[in-house]
């Protein structure tokens, strides 16, 4: 079975050269070594050189954000979540998990902080609360990554993954989101009520709000990379019409995005009808 990291990844313009340059960012990424590689997405630190808001589309992902003063966790987003950064207060480092997969390290229902960003005592894990001290020990980026690698593995949970569940995420990955819950339930082998409750349990968000959130997040990576109409990669990704494609995005996030954080999406995507 391919990996998470072959059939997903997760897109955020902050972290593409455009947005590095509106908003005034420096990113480094770093991909996890093999023994994570099903359970974290990325390691990220990012300094600014001036006070800004750093807008984070959904994806369907879960990050713990650390600065040198602060620490908190990111719960699944149905819409776009601002996040606060000051220049100087950096560099700001995130572990950025596989969409379902934080149970791997912490035993909670990761519903109870969807559209959250929380302290991290929520996750209920004595062993991580003094991580962000302990991060801003390291010298350098790769030193705290590798701090972070062994620290996971150390703590990682013997808590189940259903392969069922495995099974629906690779189904959505493949289908861009553009199934209906009905057949995904089918091909799986579970009820549809079942397959909410897991999927409540282990992203965050049902089953239906989660596929539609992948294939939002495939249409945002397509139209940054331009090639043709807004129009056309949307009819490409199963949605109907301009108006199915404009109500879509408008719950995801036209409506709460902060001034900045609306000025940089629109110079971002500048979609062509």
């Amino acid at each position: 079975m391919e990996s998470y990291q072959a059939l997903y990844q997760p897109f955020q313009p902050t972290l593409t050269n455009v947005g590095q340059e509106q908003l005034g960012l420096s990113v480094q990424v770093h991909k996890p070594c093999l023994g994570l590689s099903d359970d974290v997405y990325a390691f990220v630190e990012v300094n600014t050189r001036f006070s800004t808001m750093y807008p984070i589309v959904p994806d369907g992902t879960n990050m713990l954000f650390f600065s040198i003063c602060s620490e908190s966790f990111g719960g699944t987003q149905s819409s776009i979540l601002d996040i606060p950064l000051n220049a100087g207060g950096g560099p700001y480092f995130g572990i950025w998990f596989q969409p379902g997969k934080l149970r791997s390290f912490f035993d909670v229902d990761v519903s109870e902080s969807t559209n959250q960003l929380t302290r991290m005592d929520f996750l209920e894990n004595s062993v991580f609360l003094s991580l962000q001290e302990n991060l801003y020990e390291k010298a350098s980026f790769n030193d705290r990554v590798k701090y972070c690698e062994k620290m996971l593995i150390k703590h990682t949970q013997s808590i189940s993954f259903p392969d069922k569940l495995k099974h629906a995420l690779n189904i959505l990955y493949r289908e861009h989101g553009g199934i209906s819950m009905a057949q995904l339930s089918s091909e799986v082998g579970w009820s549809h009520r079942h397959l909410n409750r897991q999927f409540l349990l282990h992203t965050g968000l049902t089953s239906k709000a989660f596929a539609q959130t992948i294939r939002i997040n495939y249409f945002l990576k397509r139209c940054s990379q331009g090639g043709n109409s807004y129009l056309h990669h949307g009819l490409d990704l199963g949605f109907y019409d301009q108006s199915h494609i404009l109500k879509t995005t408008a719950q995801h996030n036209v409506k709460l995005l902060s001034p900045i954080s609306q000025q940089f999406m629109s110079n971002f995507y500048k979609p062509q009808p």
